[in-house]
């Protein structure tokens, strides 16, 4: 380093930027470097100061214009490397996009801002196709063959870096690991077995019928219901008492749990943050203080601390069987308790994320469509009628109520362009494109389902193409909402219970409409992708129905409800 003080800038300078071009070529042109940007950060900050110590003692003149030289000089070395390699030499420099999206994820951090990549990707695919490069590692590609090639029974595709969003907590939907996704997967299933379920249908039916009282109590005093209020309400009640033994009560107070409002926050990060994980790393060990880093540790460290709880409170008492007992179970049979925390953990954050924060959505988008569908929703409510809506066999066979779900999932995805997953690493066909191995996949299920490869009409709202209308659906290798292959929901049939009964129990207690002249153009307009979908204000007017099935309604007076 005392070289510094006695070489020449014309010597100097130059020197710095070829150290930043070998760099690249040497070392960040191989493997994957998201996880060690906190280090890689402390490292360049280190050198810096040193460079800055080392001018200033043995030179004294100018040290802060030098430093600031030498690192300029090393940056452009280095960046400079980079955007040629990727733009000239890269393995995907040959697919069609954005030039700048080739060169840096910036690029999609920028597009995605207000949280609109679903509608970003939608632009792109009008421009290039339905082949894009969106990053210089990624391509998104919009094929109702996709799904299945990359997350099929015979896929050899994995998770990609974005599941590491979550270090250093684990959990069974983001661990890249493939052995231990099919360990963990196993401890889980325990968990949804038909014993297990008959238990939380039980909890779902007792939270579901609160939710239909308090809506027949703001009816009756004729007031709106935000449902993109008191469905968030209902879901995180019911996961919440599945992770921790214990709801939210958001039903029972009418608003939002402080640690639920911190969650919401909290996943604002993923809107534009998805596309460079690395970032969120380097934020999570530099800049723990930045407002919406802190709402993520605060939401993590909350539900780390339920948890916590949660385990003390096993086996103890009368405390009813959810999900964490059978995780905390199979960590006490085999004496991994504490070894096992970051994963028990990670798991409660998936349950409650993942059970509510993708039913919700898709309830809210349910009833936008059965309103502006009035008289499907009528004929839905005729089906009903004679079904013991309780008997959850019985309501599977209620054709046209899977049909709205399906289409209503099809149409307005909960998780609208997530699902990043990476190629082998030697390669593999997909939608007739050639890709490399280690390659970053998008398939958009918001993109995939108003694709006209897959189905006929595909920008309107038809749930009869999955009953009596099947030939509307033209390719339904698209349509995978609980995605397929090792990698499928564990929870897909409490789910699909869940959302049955819900919409049976208000139908056949209410009529439903829009209470004002909005139609709905809060709820779409102000729709974010923040990996799951976080719709905007609904508000409905729930007319009581007079008897089980009558048509009669209720006098009302429309009157906003102040939740």
């Amino acid at each position: 380093m005392g070289l510094l003080s006695h070489l020449p800038s014309t010597t100097l300078y130059p020197g710095a930027a070829l150290l930043g071009t070998t760099s690249h070529l040497a070392i960040f042109i191989r493997g994957e470097w998201h996880m060690q940007s906190p280090v890689l950060f402390w490292i360049y900050a280190f050198l810096t100061a040193t460079i800055f110590a080392i001018i200033n003692l043995k030179q004294g003149d100018h040290p802060f214009q030098t430093t600031f030289f030498i690192t300029t000089s090393y940056s452009l070395g280095l960046f400079t490397s980079i955007s040629i390699y990727r733009l000239y030499f890269h393995r995907l420099r040959s697919f069609p996009g954005p030039k700048l999206a080739a060169l840096t994820k910036f690029w999609h951090v920028w597009q995605c801002r207000r949280g609109k990549n679903h509608l970003v990707i939608e632009r792109l695919q009008a421009q290039y196709g339905n082949v894009i490069r969106t990053g210089p590692e990624e391509l998104t590609i919009i094929d109702p063959s996709v799904p299945s090639t990359i997350d099929g029974p015979k896929s050899t595709c994995t998770k990609a870096v974005w599941y590491d969003f979550l270090l250093p907590e684990i959990a069974l939907n983001t661990t890249r690991s493939v052995a231990e996704h099919d360990q963990r997967r196993k401890v889980w299933d325990k968990g949804f077995s038909s014993a297990a379920m008959r238990e939380y249908d039980e909890r779902v039916r007792h939270h579901a019928e609160i939710l239909a009282d308090r809506i027949e109590s703001l009816s009756r005093q004729g007031k709106a219901v935000d449902v993109s209020d008191w469905f968030y309400f209902f879901t995180f009640d019911v996961m919440g008492e599945f992770a921790f033994g214990q709801g939210f009560e958001m039903l029972q107070s009418q608003k939002w749990h402080w640690a639920v409002r911190l969650l919401r926050r909290a996943m604002g990060l993923l809107g534009p943050f998805s596309a460079v994980p690395w970032l969120a790393q380097v934020a999570f060990y530099v800049l723990p203080w930045m407002w919406v880093v802190r709402d993520w540790l605060g939401m993590m460290e909350w539900c780390k601390e339920r948890m916590g709880e949660r385990i003390q409170r096993h086996g103890k008492g009368c405390l009813r069987r959810d999900v964490s007992h059978w995780l905390i179970e199979e960590s006490l049979g085999r004496g991994t308790l504490e070894r096992d925390r970051e994963w028990l953990n990670g798991d409660a954050v998936t349950v409650v994320i993942a059970g509510s924060d993708t039913i919700a959505p898709t309830l809210v988008f349910a009833f936008y469509e059965l309103v502006r569908n009035r008289g499907l929703q009528e004929t839905l409510t005729r089906e009903l009628e004679g079904v013991d809506i309780y008997d959850k066999g019985e309501l599977a066979k209620v054709g046209l109520l899977t049909g709205v779900i399906k289409e209503t999932m099809r149409l307005w995805p909960a998780v609208p362009t997530g699902g990043y997953r990476q190629t082998p690493d030697g390669g593999l066909e997909i939608a007739g494109s050639w890709v490399p191995g280690g390659v970053t996949i998008v398939s958009p299920r918001w993109s995939l389902g108003r694709s006209e490869l897959a189905y006929e009409r595909a920008d309107e709202w038809i749930p009869e193409r999955w009953t009596t209308k099947p030939e509307m659906v033209r390719d339904a290798r698209g349509f995978q909402p609980f995605s397929q292959g090792r990698f499928n929901c564990v929870g897909k049939a409490l789910a699909m219970a869940e959302m049955r009964f819900v919409i049976a129990l208000l139908l056949t207690r209410f009529e439903v409409g829009f209470s004002t002249e909005e139609r709905g153009e809060r709820l779409v307009g102000e729709l974010r992708d923040q990996f799951t979908a976080s719709p905007g204000a609904l508000e409905l007017e729930f007319r009581v129905r007079v008897g089980s099935h009558s048509c009669k309604f209720l006098p009302q007076h429309s009157i906003k409800a102040s939740l």
